[in-house]
């Protein structure tokens, strides 16, 4: 499951997750209102803090080796989830 809750902790909604897609695709996919721009990671607009769970977020999904993100920083238009079975809780940031 994938939590997505807004800038003020709120719970915006919980999904099924699937590791054949990135993140930004599954929440525009249950029709979340995300930022995003590039696709690519280059802007970060799509970028969430994560709660919990970041032990099975794939940054080797569409990873670049340069970005300078914090453990707990995820760039949703490129990674996904490594095992749908372990729960994911983002927070938006913009």
């Amino acid at each position: 499951m994938i939590t997505i809750k807004s800038r003020s902790w709120k719970v915006i909604k919980i999904i099924e997750s699937d590791i054949n897609k990135t993140l930004l695709k599954q929440l525009q996919d249950a029709w979340i209102e995300m930022a995003y721009a590039c696709h690519t990671g280059i802007c970060w607009a799509c970028m969430c803090q994560i709660e919990s769970g970041s032990e099975n977020v794939n940054k080797s999904f569409k990873w670049e080796p340069w970005f300078p993100l914090w453990d707990d920083e995820v760039m949703t238009c490129i990674w996904g989830i490594k095992n749908r079975d372990i729960d994911v809780v983002l927070k938006t940031i913009y």
